[in-house]
Order: structure tokens, then C-alpha cells, then sequence
């Protein structure tokens, strides 16, 4: 819902200070001022505008105007639409093209030379400029605005993380002291993998980072393979020797009763 206000200019022809009419103009162009009576005036129209949350209010006040009632009636709507004229569903394209048309009429009246001393009326004072007033504040709503759609646009382009952990250096076996419990005795377990295998972790979806895995050897076919083994090196290193690591693996063989030793450390990248 929208509404068209007319606007009641601050004079009224009672309250309007009337000044000496003995003078004759000097600038006129034929065009009275209909706040003051002075000339040169043009014929111009400012709007404002005021966004509600479920319906609008356009604000409109038409000439003639000299320069000063002008610059006095600019400025006032567009400084109430700096900050009022945000809050509607449509008024972050609404509010930007009144204010885009005011000065337009602004130029207009700014290029008058001053009012005829001689008008029946005061004419308005044009006030402080709109930089100066405090409802030019109001241009960090749209601003705040805009932030907010960058930001989520930006979170929606960004690519998901990684479903694993970058650098995720995690041992196949990690023994407690004392514990003389060897790895699984099959011929193939995961320490012996080499380059171009694959390897996966039955306890885990995708590849991550965990304390005590379960780690085995499957073909780089299989759907369930999560790292392929590019090859082996000291552990803290696979990235220097292996650009394209991104993860590592270090396995543990059983040592004595007191103890474990680290046997080596395949370096991975990872496929899920």
C-alpha cells in the first residue's frame, strides 16, 4: 500500500515575514516563488519518500520555487528519506530513485540567481547542507544493506570444506606402553602398502583424523577407498617429497614389552 502526501511548506501566508515591496525585481524571469512571492523562480518538484513495513508514504511539493525555498524544501525531504525511507518491501529501490530525481529539480533551482529583494515574503533558508545534518547517517542503512547480500552471496559461493581434514597425520596403530598386541596378521596389512594403493579406514565414512583406527588395504576401484598411497617417507616430510600429499599415515610395528617403535609413514592424498 502507497500514499501520495502533499507536503505543507514550513510559511504560511500568516506566519511569513512580509519584507519591503518598494523595490522592483531586478532577476525576474517571469516565475513567482509560491512560498515567497520573489523571482526568478522555476518550476520544480521534490519528492520523499517514507518506507513502511507493510505500506509506503510518497511525499511530493511542487513549484514554482525561488533558490533559496528550493534548496530549503530539497533538503528537507531528502534528509527525512535518508533515514525514513528505507523500511518498506520495496523501498531499497524506491527511496534511491526519488532522491536521484530531487537532483535533478535541485540543479534546476541552484542555478537561479538569488531571490529579488523585493518579494512579498521571506523565502525560506536553505539550512544546513545535507552532509552536515545528522540524518545523513541515515545512508549506512543501505550501506549495511548491501554488506549483508555480499557476505551471503560470498557464503554461498564458497565451496564446502573438505570432507577431511587437511594434513590429517593419523597412525594406524597406536600402541600403549606394555601392550605387545601386533598388527593383523595377514600378508597384506596397511604398513605394507605401497605407491598407488589405496587405503581405508573401516570405522570412518571418509578419511579423518583418529586416534585408534582401523586401517586396511582395498583397490583404488573400490567406492570405499579413502587415500591413495603415493609412497613413504619420514613422518612431518611427505609434503616436501610429495607435492601432492595431504594427509599421512604413520604405522606402528610392536616392540619390546616396554615400548613400541615407529616403523614408517606412508604419505597419502586423500579421494574422500
Amino acid at each position: 500500500m502507497s500514499a501520495i502526501a502533499p507536503i505543507r511548506l514550513s510559511h504560511t501566508l500568516a506566519d511569513r515575514v512580509i519584507v519591503s515591496t518598494t523595490e522592483s525585481p531586478s532577476n525576474g524571469n517571469g516565475i513567482w516563488c509560491r512560498c515567497c512571492g520573489a523571482t526568478p523562480a522555476a518550476n520544480a518538484v521534490f519528492r520523499g519518500h517514507r518506507g513502511l513495513f507493510l505500506a509506503m508514504q510518497h511525499r511530493k511539493a511542487e513549484g514554482p520555487f525561488c533558490r533559496d525555498c528550493g534548496l530549503a524544501t530539497y533538503r528537507s525531504l531528502t534528509a527525512d528519506s535518508l533515514w525514513q525511507g528505507w523500511w518498506g518491501p520495496s523501498s531499497f529501490v524506491v527511496n534511491p530513485g526519488a532522491m536521484v530525481v530531487n537532483l535533478f529539480h535541485r540543479a534546476k533551482v541552484a542555478a537561479l540567481p538569488p531571490p529579488d529583494p523585493g518579494s512579498p515574503y521571506q523565502p525560506m533558508s536553505p539550512g544546513k547542507p545535507l552532509f552536515r545534518r545528522w540524518q545523513f547517517a541515515g545512508m549506512l542503512i543501505p550501506a549495511a544493506y548491501l554488506a549483508a547480500i555480499t557476505l551471503a552471496i560470498v557464503n554461498i559461493a564458497k565451496p564446502p570444506p573438505p570432507s577431511h581434514t587437511p594434513n590429517a597425520d593419523i597412525p594406524a596403530w597406536a600402541l600403549r606402553p606394555r601392550d605387545t598386541s601386533a598388527p593383523p596378521t595377514t600378508d597384506r596389512w596397511a604398513g605394507h602398502a605401497h605407491a598407488g594403493e589405496c587405503l581405508r579406514n573401516k570405522k570412518t565414512e571418509t578419511w579423518v583424523a583418529e586416534r585408534r583406527p582401523d586401517v586396511e588395504i582395498v583397490p583404488c576401484t573400490d567406492p570405499r577407498a579413502q587415500a591413495e598411497v603415493l609412497g613413504r617417507a619420514m613422518s612431518g616430510v611427505c609434503g616436501l617429497i610429495y607435492p601432492d600429499s595431504d594427509s599421512s599415515l604413520n604405522y606402528y610395528s610392536p616392540g619390546p614389552v616396554s615400548g613400541m617403535d615407529i616403523s614408517g609413514t606412508l604419505c597419502l592424498r586423500v579421494v574422500r
